[in-house]
C-alpha cells in the first residue's frame, strides 16, 4: 500500500471518528543566549590515585600476615613477615668475615716492619762506625810500633859507631911483640870486636822489628778497609730493607682496608636482607588487595605498577590482566586475583581520578585542563565535574584500535565513589560563550546547508535558512538567520 493510499485510509478514519477534532500546538522552544559546548567521550575506570604494589625481594614462607584488605596503615608499619633463618645465617657469616677482615687490618696497620727495618738500619750505621773506630784504633797502634821500631834502629845505629870507634883505636894501639904479655890495648880488641858484633845485631834486629810493624800496619790496614765494606753493605742491605718495607707499607694498608670495604658491604647486603623479610608501609594508604596466608610460600615481587598519564593513578584492570596472562600460560582456569600477581597493595582512596581510552581521532583534540563531566553506573542520578590532568604520549592496542590513555581527575569528598567503578568521560574539546543557539532539534539538515522553522506570532511557521557554528551534544550555535526571542519548531520542520 501507497502512503498516498494510507494517508487517505488515515484521513476516513479520523472522519468517521468525529473528523472535525483539531491536533494538538506544535512543540516550539527560544531562540536564546546559551553556552554551546562540544566534547568526545569514552569509557573508562575510576582509579585511585597513589597506587603501591608491595611484595617481598626475595620469595620465602609467611610467618605473619598482620594486616587485613580494608585496613589503613601508616609509614613505616608492618604489614607482613617471612621466614628469615636464610637472612640472618648469612648476616653472621657476613659479620664474621668483617671480624676477621678487621683483624688483619689492624695486624697491617700495627705492623713493626718498617721501625724493624729502621732499627736496623741505625743498628748497620753504629756497626760502620765502630768498625771504623776499631780499625783506625789499630793503624793507629801500628803506627806507634813502627815509630818506636824506627827509633830502636836509630838507637841501634848509633850504638855500632862508638863500638867501631873503639874497635879501630884499640887496633891501632896494640903492637905485641913475642915472647912478651900483649898490651892492654890488644887484650881489649876482642872485647871491642864483641861490642861491635852486638851492636850490629842489635841494628839488624831493630830493622827486623821495624819491618814486621810495617808488615802488620799493612794487613790490619787491609782488614779493617774490608770489615769497614762489609759493615757498609750489611747497612745497605738494611737500607733497602727499610726502603722495601716503607713501599709495602701503604699498598698493604690499602689492600687490608678493599678487604675491610668489602666485608663491610657484605654486612650492609645482608642486612639489607634481613631487613627485607619484614614488609613495611611506604606511605600511609589502605589496604585494597592481599594475596597471601600465614604458612604459604611467595615468590619474588617483580611486577610494577603501570600508571595512567600524568598522575600517580593506575592503568584500571592492568594489573589483574597481568594476572590473568600469567595464569593463562600456566594453564589456569580461575579468575584474575585481585592486584594481579603482587601479594600486596595500597591505596591511596582519598583522592580520585577516572582513566579511558580514548581513540586517536578523539585523544588529538583532548589536552590537559579540559573540562570533563563524569558519569559513574554506580551513582546513576549525579554528573562530576572534572579536569584532564594528562594525555598519554604513546598509544596502547586495545581490540585492534588504537587508542590513548587520558587521565582525568575527580573531584574529592564523595565517599560513594570507589576504585574500579565504571565511568564515562566526556571532554569538552570545545566550548562558546553566551550565544544565540538553538536545540538540535530545531535543525533540518540536507547536505551542507541547514534550516529551521520559525513560528510567527501569527502561528506561520516559516522555514528560514541559518548559519551554524559550535555543534554541542544537545545546542547548536547559530551565527547567522536568527534574532532573540524567536521561537522555533522542535522537529526540524512544517
Amino acid at each position: 500500500m501507497t502512503l498516498p493510499v494510507l494517508a487517505l485510509v488515515s484521513a476516513l478514519v479520523l472522519a468517521a471518528c468525529g473528523g472535525s477534532q483539531s491536533a494538538g500546538p506544535p512543540r516550539t522552544a527560544r531562540v536564546e543566549r546559551a553556552a554551546v559546548n562540544t566534547g568526545v567521550e569514552s569509557s573508562g575506570s575510576v582509579s585511585a590515585l597513589g597506587s603501591t604494589n608491595l611484595g617481598f625481594p626475595t620469595g620465602g614462607q609467611l610467618t605473619s600476615v598482620r594486616v587485613s584488605v580494608g585496613d589503613q596503615v601508616t609509614p613505616g608499619q608492618i604489614l607482613a613477615t617471612i621466614d628469615d633463618f636464610s637472612a640472618r645465617q648469612q648476616l653472621r657469616q657476613a659479620q664474621s668475615q668483617l671480624a676477621a677482615q678487621q683483624a688483619n687490618y689492624d695486624r697491617v696497620a700495627d705492623g713493626t716492619s718498617v721501625g724493624g727495618a729502621q732499627n736496623s738500619v741505625d743498628a748497620a750505621a753504629s756497626v760502620v762506625s765502630a768498625t771504623k773506630r776499631q780499625a783506625d784504633a789499630t793503624l793507629a797502634a801500628d803506627d806507634a810500633a813502627i815509630r818506636a821500631a824506627r827509633a830502636a834502629v836509630s838507637q841501634a845505629q848509633a850504638g855500632v859507631a862508638p863500638a867501631q870507634a873503639a874497635l879501630t883505636a884499640d887496633s891501632a894501639a896494640c903492637a905485641p911483640t913475642y915472647g912478651t904479655t900483649p898490651p892492654a890495648p890488644c887484650q881489649r880488641i876482642p872485647v871491642d870486636q864483641y861490642a861491635v858484633l852486638q851492636a850490629q845485631q842489635g841494628v839488624q834486629t831493630a830493622q827486623q822489628q821495624l819491618a814486621q810493624a810495617q808488615q802488620k800496619r799493612n794487613v790490619d790496614a787491609a782488614a779493617g778497609n774490608l770489615q769497614v765494606a762489609s759493615a757498609r753493605q750489611g747497612q745497605v742491605s738494611a737500607q733497602n730493607g727499610l726502603d722495601s718495607a716503607s713501599a709495602d707499607r701503604p699498598n698493604s694498608l690499602d689492600a687490608a682496608r678493599a678487604a675491610l670495604d668489602g666485608a663491610r658491604t657484605q654486612v650492609a647486603l645482608a642486612q639489607r636482607g634481613l631487613d627485607n623479610t619484614t614488609l613495611r608501609a611506604p606511605v600511609a594508604a589502605t589496604v585494597s588487595a592481599l594475596n597471601g596466608a600465614v604458612g604459604e610460600f611467595i615468590t619474588p615481587s617483580s611486577a610494577t605498577t603501570p600508571f595512567a598519564p600524568g598522575a600517580d593513578a593506575p592503568i584500571p584492570g592492568a594489573a589483574q590482566a597481568a594476572g590473568a596472562a600469567a595464569g593463562a600460560a600456566a594453564g589456569a582456569a580461575s579468575p584474575s586475583r585481585p592486584g594481579g600477581t603482587q601479594f600486596l597493595v595500597l591505596q591511596n582512596l582519598a583522592h580520585f581520578s577516572v582513566v579511558a581510552p580514548f581513540q586517536e581521532v578523539d585523544a588529538a583534540k583532548i589536552a590537559p585542563q579540559q573540562h570533563a563531566t563524569i558519569s559513574l553506573d554506580a551513582i546513576p542520578d549525579h554528573t562530576f565535574d572534572g579536569t584532564v590532568l594528562s594525555v598519554a604520549p604513546s598509544s596502547t592496542a586495545l581490540g585492534g584500535s588504537v587508542e590513548y590513555y587520558v587521565t582525568i581527575a575527580l573531584p574529592d569528598g564523595d565517599p560513594r565513589v570507589h576504585d574500579g567503578q565504571s565511568a564515562r568521560a566526556t571532554v569538552i574539546t570545545a566550548s562558546s560563550d553566551q550565544k544565540i543557539s538553538v536545540p538540535n532539534a530545531a535543525l533540518h539538515r540536507q547536505g551542507d546547508k541547514a534550516t529551521v522553522t520559525v513560528v510567527e506570532p501569527d502561528g506561520r511557521q516559516v522555514p528560514t535558512p541559518v548559519t551554524t557554528g559550535l555543534v554541542g551534544p544537545d545546542r547548536t550555535e547559530i551565527t547567522s538567520g536568527l534574532s532573540e526571542g524567536q521561537q522555533v519548531l522542535l522537529g526540524g520542520g512544517a
